[in-house]
């Protein structure tokens, strides 16, 4: 019996067949890839945020969260452009008293138990001088973008004059604190609030907090902030404590209408006083 043998214009229906099965299921995985990587950078900023709010409320602290986005790498040739989201969650700490060259004392640093003491002179201040140091915010409440410095914990002598009975006699004490500013970009004043990081994040490569881009390598967009108080009750539960906005929108470095790339919007993060009661 003779076989008959596939036309030309049938291998070739089966080809375009093919390849268009291939094309769907690609731009499906592709799809779907994009899918869980917005939910996921979505989910990072969403518990990001709550954590800070929460925080605010549990410690009864002032907190504020300070976002902008930083490109790592322009586009050079046939590589894409690299930038990314990150933001910083700031807890309030406490006050400085003083403020005495680049030393900062804090309104409790010089508390010292002292029973049996007539005269305390204080002494000096030896710095550490050493480590890359932390960085400290100020946070009396006004701020719009963070006001940072860099310092040392450095320790504070005590020369305390001591009365015992037919002599007077004097002794050096430790552990009194105080920061030394390694470098900062604004003056301190007594009085001014002051807080420490306590989470960062950075979101995935091409994932944005808002629409702005930075235009060249090594620079960042100017910060934006959420500024969580106390709320009206304590607990994570609490209601009102925020001032002003408390969402961030989600922007992600996708091909555009064009043919170029831009900030396309993922989402907004929910707003965690509704989130906390869900």
């Amino acid at each position: 019996m003779k076989r008959r043998a596939f036309t030309l214009l049938e291998l070739l229906l089966v080809v375009a067949i093919m390849g268009f099965m291939g094309t769907v299921t690609v731009n499906g995985y592709r799809a779907m890839r994009r899918g869980m990587e917005d939910r996921g950078a979505m989910q990072n900023a969403n518990q990001f945020i709550r954590a800070a709010y929460q925080r605010a409320q549990i410690d009864r602290q002032p907190v504020a969260v300070y976002y902008w986005n930083e490109m790592l790498r322009q586009e050079e040739n046939d590589a894409p452009a690299i930038v990314v989201g990150r933001a910083v969650a700031v807890r309030r700490a406490g006050r400085f008293s003083r403020v005495d060259g680049k030393f900062l004392y804090d309104e409790f640093g010089d508390l010292i138990v002292d029973d049996g003491v007539d005269t305390a002179d204080e002494g000096t201040v030896s710095s550490s001088g050493s480590g890359s140091g932390v960085f400290v915010y100020r946070m009396n409440g006004d701020e719009t973008k963070p006001r940072r410095s860099t310092v040392y914990e450095v320790p504070v002598g005590k020369t305390l004059a001591i009365q015992i009975p037919s002599r007077t006699t004097t002794e050096r004490l430790e552990g009194c604190y105080a920061y030394e500013i390694k470098s900062s970009d604004f003056s301190w004043n007594p009085g001014d609030a002051y807080g420490f990081e306590f989470e960062a994040i950075q979101l995935p490569h091409g994932y944005l907090f808002d629409s702005s881009i930075p235009s060249t390598a090594g620079s960042s967009t100017q910060p934006k902030s959420l500024l969580f108080g106390v709320g009206k009750n304590s607990g994570s539960g609490a209601q009102g404590g925020v001032e002003g906005n408390s969402t961030i929108a989600i922007y992600s470095m996708r091909p555009d209408a064009s043919g170029g790339v831009s900030a396309q919007r993922v989402g907004m993060t929910t707003n965690p006083t509704q989130d906390a009661n869900d």
